[in-house]
């Protein structure tokens, strides 16, 4: 027959006035707060508790949401390239009838336009800031592989926003994405095809990465994907604008493929229900000088 251990009532007892009297004491605490607020009010906290993202699975983004703020605000701006520079030489390919056809292929690691503007920089925000205002949808985006190179050449995309990869040539093409924080995005996409595969990112990445065409090496773009909307690539001209963003200073990030991290700490003071318009210059000697985290590339060497 199995014995039956004796409980040990006193034991419990104890731990049960203990518990007890540390409600009795936190109670008299409280109520020592309350009265010790001028003329006896009473103390009404208000506390906001951000979700722990890896437990509750909730993104950052989503806890900054419920953050509020004064109000909102845009950034406008340009990039300007200071000094001049080399445009680099248009792509030969050596493989590939229909690639060799499109020959000389745009190379676009610098393009620039009117007045200076700088274009494919990257500008945004690393984090999502208290007040996130998230879209309430996200359009699809389309990536196309258009004259043996990837259009366009850079672009900002949000998690869980699709993107869908195009092939307007008469080429099979492979997509093929480098990310640090998911797992990298790695099809065939059949030649002239026009609804798209779709491709989305869950995670968003701390800088730019880098996509690939493992058939055709010297197809290069990049992408950003981020958990908020305060990320933009700037246009030819090098203007750019990011809208609805939570009042106060905020620290951009200024990013260009030949050079990588121009500014971690680019400040701006946006103004509530106003515009802050700024100009950022990048000196042309800094584009042979990389810096930051360099995006993973991989090319798989093709032997007939």
């Amino acid at each position: 027959m199995k014995s039956i251990q004796p409980q040990n009532t006193s034991g419990n007892l104890l731990r049960c006035t203990l518990v007890a009297a540390g409600l009795t004491t936190l109670a008299i605490s409280l109520s020592g707060c309350q009265k010790g607020l001028g003329g006896g009010a009473k103390y009404d906290p208000k506390v906001t508790i951000l979700a722990d993202a890896e437990a509750e699975g909730v993104s950052l983004a989503e806890s900054a949401a419920a953050v509020e703020v004064a109000g909102y605000g845009t950034l406008k701006g340009r990039v300007i390239l200071e000094g001049s520079v080399t445009a680099p030489a248009p792509i030969t390919p050596s493989k590939d009838a229909v690639c060799i056809a499109k020959a000389p292929i745009p190379n676009d690691r610098i393009v620039t336009g009117a007045n200076g503007g700088l274009a494919n920089v990257f500008v945004y925000l690393g984090k999502a800031p208290g007040g996130t205002k998230q879209p309430e949808s996200k359009e699809s985006l389309k990536f196309d592989q258009q004259g043996c190179r990837f259009l366009p050449h850079c672009l900002f995309v949000q998690t869980e926003q699709e993107v869908l990869v195009l092939n307007s040539d008469a080429t099979l093409h492979n997509t093929h994405t480098n990310p640090q924080r998911q797992p990298a995005f790695n099809q065939g996409v059949q030649p002239n095809e026009k609804n798209g595969v779709p491709l989305t990112y869950a995670r968003g990445e701390k800088q730019p990465i880098s996509v690939t065409c493992d058939i055709h090496p010297w197809m290069l773009a990049y992408h950003l994907p981020l958990d908020h909307p305060y990320g933009v690539v700037s246009g030819e001209d090098g203007s750019f604008e990011i809208a609805n963003l939570p009042a106060g200073t905020h620290e951009f990030t200024i990013w260009h493929e030949t050079t990588g991290v121009v500014d971690s700490r680019y400040k701006v003071e946006i103004p509530v229900d106003g515009t802050a318009e700024v100009e950022i210059k990048i000196p042309a000697a800094s584009l042979s000088n990389f810096s930051g985290e360099r995006p993973k590339r991989v090319i798989l060497s093709m032997i007939p």
